[in-house]
């Protein structure tokens, strides 16, 4: 690879005398980490619409239930407290 960007070449560079390795291995680490990075955020993306879609799938089942000050009277008895 031929970097001809003088910024690039630069930055390049610094991080490479910062870590005390080769040009290369600091591009190639820079790399792989940004390309990580942005795997670790596509797969946040999937959980997310995953997350959406199962909410629109079960948010009609959750419209008979009782309003949740009353859901406590379903799971136990009024009387003793204890559960059902």
């Amino acid at each position: 690879m031929n970097i001809k960007n003088p910024e690039t070449e630069r930055l390049a560079r610094e991080l490479a005398r910062r870590n005390g390795e080769t040009v290369t291995a600091a591009v190639t680490v820079a790399l792989k980490e940004r390309l990580e990075r942005q795997q670790r955020e596509e797969k946040k993306e999937g959980r997310l619409e995953w997350l959406l879609r199962l909410s629109e799938q079960t948010a009609p089942l959750l419209n008979d239930l009782p309003p949740s000050d009353k859901i406590g009277d379903l799971l136990f008895d009024k009387e003793t407290g204890l559960p059902l």
